[in-house]
Order: structure tokens, then C-alpha cells, then sequence
């Protein structure tokens, strides 16, 4: 078994000195993942040889668990799809933001215009996430976007807070808006609904989440976005400063 991590941990290092798109780097993540998951298939079918029965309903749920993930995996990396079991899309949607990010470890000084925006619920497509990744992975090649060099500093592979350069808010009704992204400002695709009482005051929409590198190791987690608006009271501070 330390033979295998060992081997495993190797080329994982490999790849993560390999600066290949993440797209790619994920593949081969995931076809090697292949790897621990029949060994431990191995020694399921020793415990149950032995009739270790404890042991075996514990490498058996550890098993299934593997599997489950590469098999959504595949899905999204290779078939670009989201499977509706899909668990850590709860995760992505409930936890908090820095639950992830670990580009907070060291305290920074919160900008100003973030203590005055509050983050405003969107309806999103299903297929959002994949429509996302494509446009950051183009907007990346493209040079719009800034990235960090992961084989030389840990964090995520796009800076906290990266306002996404190209979005548009339509009103439908005095309490609908529709949320639109793309590559440029003329292919812009809807990908959620806003139901807001009262005037909508966008501050930006910003992208969070994808691939980072803590300990040397490399993850990855899906890319959503944080859409921010102004609250309440700062629209009424800044009505006042005005008279």
C-alpha cells in the first residue's frame, strides 16, 4: 500500500510540473484515481475471503465512495456533464466560500466595497457550471484573465475575487432580471434568474472556486459565481450624500 502512494503521490508531482490546461490535468487525475480504488477492491475481496465481515463493510463503503466519485468525474471531465447526485454541488451551494479558500489563511484587509455588498441569490441553469468553465478556460488562453503559476506558489489558480470581465444584468419586470455571461459582450448567454423587490444595484459578479495547490498537491474545486449588489444602506448613505 505505501508502495502505491508513493507511486500515486509521484506522478501526481509529475503532472503538477507539467503546466497543462486544468481540463486536461483533471483527466489524467481522474484515470488515476483508477489506481487505489482496484486495490482497494483487492483487499475487500481478501476480508471477504477471511471472513473479516467488520473490516469489509469498511473498505466497502470506502470503495463505493471512490467509485462514485470517479464516475462524476468522468461525467464532467470528460463527457462535460453534471450528474443530478452530484453531493458536492450541496456542498458548493451551503458552505461558505473561504470553507474552501484557502488563499485566506493569512488575514487581509476586507475591501470597503465588500463590506457595503451583499451577496444576491440567482436562479442558475442547470448546465451553468459547464458553460463557465468554458468561458473561463477561453478568457484564461486569451490572456483576460490573470492566473497564478501553480508550480511555483500555492492558491487558487485565480485570484480571490476575480470579477468576471463580461456580464450583463436585464430587467424583465420591476422583480425579475435575467443574469447573462460570455466571452465578449456579443455572445452573451443567459444563465440565471434574479427575483429582487427591490432596484437591483449590481457591484460586479465575481468568479469562485476552480483549481488550487496547497501542501504540493493540486485539487480542484467547480468553478460558480458570487453576484454582489449594493445594500440597502448604502444606497440610503449614498442618496443622503447627494442632497
Amino acid at each position: 500500500m505505501t508502495l502505491l502512494l508513493d507511486i500515486i503521490n509521484g506522478l501526481n508531482k509529475f503532472l503538477g510540473f507539467l503546466d497543462i490546461s486544468p481540463k486536461y490535468s483533471n483527466r489524467a487525475y481522474t484515470l488515476l484515481s483508477i489506481l487505489p480504488t482496484i486495490y482497494i477492491l483487492r483487499i475487500v475481496y481478501g476480508l471477504w475471503v477471511n471472513q473479516n465481515y467488520l473490516q469489509l463493510v469498511i473498505y466497502s463503503l470506502v470503495f463505493i465512495g471512490l467509485v462514485y466519485f470517479i464516475i462524476l468525474n468522468f461525467f464532467y471531465y470528460f463527457l462535460d456533464k453534471n450528474l443530478k447526485g452530484d453531493i458536492t454541488q450541496f456542498f458548493v451551494k451551503y458552505l461558505p466560500d473561504d470553507a474552501f479558500n484557502i488563499q485566506n489563511e493569512h488575514p487581509k484587509k476586507e475591501k470597503k466595497v465588500f463590506k457595503q455588498a451583499k451577496e444576491i441569490p440567482v436562479e442558475f441553469t442547470e448546465d451553468y457550471q459547464l458553460k463557465l468553465v468554458e468561458n473561463i478556460q477561453a478568457l484564461i488562453d486569451g490572456k483576460e484573465l490573470n492566473i497564478r503559476d501553480l508550480t511555483k506558489e500555492e492558491g487558487f489558480l485565480l485570484d480571490e475575487n476575480t470579477l468576471y470581465p463580461y456580464y450583463y444584468v436585464k430587467q424583465l419586470t420591476p422583480e425579475t432580471y435575467q443574469l447573462q455571461i460570455g466571452r465578449n459582450y456579443r455572445e452573451l448567454e443567459t444563465i440565471g434568474t434574479i427575483h429582487q423587490n427591490e432596484p437591483l444595484k449590481p457591484i460586479g459578479l465575481f468568479i469562485v472556486g476552480g483549481d488550487f495547490v496547497k501542501d504540493g498537491v493540486r485539487y480542484h474545486e467547480p468553478y460558480r459565481l458570487k453576484f454582489l449588489a449594493k445594500t440597502e444602506e448604502t444606497a440610503t448613505r449614498t442618496r443622503r450624500g447627494k442632497k
